[in-house]
């Protein structure tokens, strides 16, 4: 029995052995896979784009930059808008009236006819002021009664102007929309900003990716020549009886798994050349141009990082402490406001008026002073020149005061805003904390990849080392196949781990550079903001000046009383 058994397991060695022994194809799907990635670097249509090429072409076309641009517009005329608080207004009316009413004397008139065309121009001053002037015309018909100019032409000119002391008082709290726009003006800018550095930072980043899916690519090709190399040579050992027949399917087992990891490779490759294409927003007729990035990774030094440096410059550089102190001034000009409407108002009201009149004027009996019918004048300029001449002056002067008894809404809402402002003083140290763990981060990042670019370098060295002495032992039959292509497979994973760490590397660089917020002037990009907005000039005497001394400033330490 033993000897059947024998002759049994023989016979079906030698037909698995002849079994395996034919070449089998490799499948199409993988060899078409290779042959497009082949192409890509040797198509015309293929884009070869530079790092800085891809940057640019981004910067210029990315929807997030154009977008962000919009509402850079938008904040530009909002702070434009403001100003209009400042506007002349001029206003103008044409009416005419009739009216009849009963008489019980002689002496009153039982009808009028007027016909009056005005005009005026008031406007708001810096200071929370309001004046006016106005210039009155009316033409009068009087019937019956003791009238003795008719029609009458009356002409006035009238300046009033009314002035705060208290509450509403001051630039800054006249000017606080103007304030509050031109800051978020300035965090929309940072805004801007910010979009275009991440833009910047995210091509690189897609860019560094794509690099690496191609090199892996490679890689994994390189590892598919070497398994497929192992089985030729154990086809001949098995042909000449160094192997035995089964030896052929550890080779082919491992020629199926680099294929199916090639094929996902290649998919990465498509994802990631989709992923820079959104990215700098190419046109739907070019999607199907493969992308062949014309740099590569590299790394010959560590680049040396100055930790404080790096820190202060985050600092100056970031666009989130400059929309942090946007937000911080504007929370400051709210509270400067609040705490004003606490204050009593106290107003200040002047006016001036100059009036004339004319008309078919009748001579007057010097003895009864009844009409005697002869016309004296009629002229219409008589009016004017008593206006102009200021015959008939009249003013007034005076001041208004009012006091809510208990103030509670107003005492209510300075609280808050005090709160608001303290409140957004903890974010302004919150946005700086979060800087420092991130430059500190990406600085270590850089450091730690730089060291591991030196071991997966010394690893990929002796891996290579590695297979060449466990091939030459292969041959002389001091190993096993499995331990060849084991040993073939940790050459693989350490040149994937090299690249992997040089890769990694060019981004920590990048993250580091968009942390310090120098990504910009490291790819020579000069940020130009759209159209600056000329905003309308005010006088130099409306300073910020305010004789309530609130200034310019509110400090955290100060209570609303």
């Amino acid at each position: 029995m033993t000897a059947v058994r024998r002759i049994t397991t023989l016979l079906l060695l030698l037909t698995a052995a002849a079994l395996f022994a034919q070449e089998a194809p490799a499948p199409r799907t993988t060899e078409a896979v290779t042959a497009e990635t082949d192409r890509d670097a040797e198509d015309p249509r293929a884009l070869r784009l530079s790092l800085d090429e891809a940057i640019n072409t981004a910067v210029k076309q990315n929807l997030g930059v154009q977008l962000q641009t919009y509402e850079y517009h938008i904040a530009g005329q909002g702070l434009r808008s403001q100003y209009g608080l400042f506007d002349w207004i001029a206003a103008a009316d044409v009416n005419q009236s009739s009216s009849q009413s009963p008489t019980t004397t002689t002496f009153v008139s039982s009808g009028s006819r007027v016909t009056s065309a005005n005009g005026s121009v008031n406007q708001i001053i810096p200071t929370g002021g309001q004046y006016s002037v106005g210039f009155t015309n009316a033409r009068v018909s009087a019937t019956g009664g003791g009238t003795f100019v008719n029609p009458a032409y009356r002409t006035g000119l009238q300046f009033s102007f009314a002035q705060p002391l208290m509450r509403d008082f001051g630039v800054d709290i006249t000017r606080r929309g103007i304030t509050i726009a031109r800051n978020n003006l300035g965090v929309t800018e940072g805004f801007f900003r910010t979009s275009l550095m991440d833009t910047v930072h995210a091509v690189e980043q897609a860019y560094l990716d794509l690099l690496y899916a191609r090199r892996a690519v490679d890689v994994t090709k390189e590892s598919l020549f070497l398994a497929r190399d192992q089985a030729r040579i154990t086809q001949i050992r098995i042909d000449v009886g160094a192997s035995a027949p089964l030896d052929i399917l550890q080779p082919r087992v491992t020629i199926a798994t680099t294929e199916e990891e090639l094929i996902r490779r290649v998919a990465a490759v498509r994802n990631e050349e989709d992923r820079l294409r959104a990215l700098l927003n190419l046109p739907p007729s070019e999607w199907d141009r493969p992308i062949v990035p014309s740099d590569d990774v590299s790394y010959e030094t560590t680049m040396p990082i100055d930790l404080d440096r790096a820190v202060q410059q985050a600092m100056q550089n970031r666009p989130e402490m400059t929309q942090e102190r946007l937000r911080l001034d504007n929370l400051r000009v709210n509270a400067l406001y609040t705490r004003n409407q606490i204050l009593p108002t106290v107003d200040l009201n002047l006016g001036y008026n100059l009036g004339g009149l004319a008309g078919r004027t009748l001579e007057l009996d010097p003895d009864t002073g009844v009409p005697t019918g002869r016309v004296i004048s009629t002229n219409y300029g008589n009016a004017l020149s008593q206006v102009f001449g200021r015959d008939f002056p009249s003013w007034n002067a005076g001041v208004s005061f009012g006091l809510p008894v208990l103030n509670i809404g107003a005492r209510a809402n300075a609280r808050a805003a005090q709160l608001d402002f303290e409140q957004a003083q903890a974010a302004q140290s919150l946005t700086q904390q979060n800087i420092v763990v991130d430059v500190r981060a990406t600085a270590r990042a850089v450091d730690t990849f730089s060291r591991a670019i030196i071991a997966t370098r010394a690893a990929r060295d002796a891996a290579e080392r590695n297979l060449d002495a466990e091939r030459k032992r292969y041959e002389n039959g001091m190993t096993t196949n499995f331990q060849v292509l084991e040993v073939q497979q940790d050459l693989s994973d350490a040149r994937v781990s090299e690249l992997q760490a040089i890769v990694g590397y060019n981004k920590a660089v990048a993250a580091f550079h968009r942390a310090v917020g120098d990504i910009l002037a490291v790819h020579n990009i000069s940020v130009d903001t759209p159209e600056k907005f000329e905003e309308p000039p005010l006088r130099p005497i409306f300073g910020r000046y305010d004789w309530l001394n609130y200034g310019n400033r509110v400090k955290s330490e100060e209570q609303p009383k």
